[in-house]
């Protein structure tokens, strides 16, 4: 009789456009890779030697960034640790559409010839990949085995919705990310656009005159979206309109614990400061799947 081969324990990989608030991982089995970030001709770990503030303060000196997938090298150390660990890897990143990141990942994977490790693309950013990276966890840190996370994720990843408002299109622009979005350029200056990621391409909403009628609007995308299973506020330089707009989803699911997302600094290279939005991830039975 032959004998079935046990389950490996799963671990989850991910890369550090998720933005996660501080804490908010812990204990989770989950490893982070960090992007890289350069500037003034130097070189930083995204969220490792440079922080969302330090970074920050560059950007509002007129520095623009540019920033880089992860070399392979990086993912494949992590890879090979976790397998000689004897663990089941699920790799999940960043749109490929927006970074490099999963070549990164998969040029690893091909390096160390493996069966355990499996490459998922959320076709997101931010918490957007946060979130599905949280849920994947979960799953991990209850037993589930690789492949069943694989399906989950497949499945799940429709189900997340970000909606943003940001100060001026020029980051997106200047970094090549501008995607659909590019039909709100030459607008009045005073305009501000709402854009949302989907499929991992960049898209338009629309545009709004005023800072106070970008919230208003956020408050009512997140009501037609309503309800969701998870909730965050993400923003870069935003901080008090970020806990006002936190405040009033609240009200609108006053169940979930809301968490701030500060923008770390690949994300806001693009983003830009003053970028303000939320991103959630609606219940099954809401999104019809």
């Amino acid at each position: 009789m032959e004998m079935s081969t046990p389950s490996r324990p799963a671990w989850i990989v991910t890369d550090s456009t998720a933005d996660f608030p501080p804490g908010l991982i812990e204990g989770m089995p989950v490893t982070v890779v960090p992007l890289i970030v350069e500037i003034e001709g130097r070189s930083y770990r995204d969220r490792v030697d440079l922080s969302p503030d330090e970074f920050l303060a560059k950007l509002r000196r007129g520095v623009l960034p540019r920033t880089s997938q992860p070399p392979a090298g990086a993912f494949q150390e992590v890879y090979q640790d976790l397998l000689d660990r004897g663990y089941e890897i699920v790799s999940i990143h960043i749109a490929a559409t927006l970074s490099g990141t999963l070549n990164s990942a998969s040029a690893a994977t091909q390096a160390l010839g493996s069966d355990r490790i499996h490459l998922c693309d959320t076709g997101s950013v931010s918490m957007g990949l946060g979130w599905l990276v949280i849920e994947a966890a979960e799953l991990a840190a209850s037993g589930q085995p690789a492949a069943a996370i694989v399906q989950y994720l497949e499945r799940r990843r429709q189900h997340v919705r970000l909606f943003a408002m940001l100060d001026t299109l020029e980051y997106l622009q200047k970094g090549g990310r501008i995607g659909r979005a590019a039909a709100f350029l030459g607008s009045a200056l005073q305009v501000k656009p709402i854009i949302t990621v989907r499929d991992g391409a960049v898209e338009p909403v629309e545009r709004v005159r005023t800072f106070r009628r970008g919230v208003e609007r956020l408050l009512d995308l997140a009501r037609e979206h309503a309800p969701f299973d998870r909730l965050a506020v993400l923003h870069l330089d935003s901080e008090g309109p970020a806990r006002e707009l936190r405040d009033q989803l609240q009200a609108l699911q006053p169940e979930l614990q809301i968490p701030l997302s500060k923008i770390g600094t690949v994300v806001g290279t693009y983003a830009g400061p003053g970028a303000l939005g939320f991103v959630g991830l609606v219940q099954a039975a809401r999104s019809g799947s």
